[in-house]
């Protein structure tokens, strides 16, 4: 399997991120930047290789939930 083939099976936090930052609902907002925020972290810990593109992706989505977590009432 190529290395980005691999990577995008290996990598359910974009799914899990996409989730998040399309979601309307104030109430599961919260919900859904935690389950993001938690995959990432997982990704990042996990000891598997984590090419740079994909360490530089997850960099940017944690920032952005932390604006959204910040935008929550």
């Amino acid at each position: 399997m190529p290395l980005q083939e691999q990577e995008m099976v290996e990598s359910p936090w974009r799914d899990l991120y996409r989730a998040a930052i399309l979601e309307l609902d104030p109430k599961r907002l919260q919900t859904r930047v935690k389950e993001a925020e938690d995959a990432i972290n997982a990704r990042a810990s996990s000891g598997a290789r984590v090419s740079r593109d994909e360490r530089r992706e997850m960099n940017d989505a944690l920032s952005t939930l932390q604006i959204l977590k910040r935008k929550q009432p």
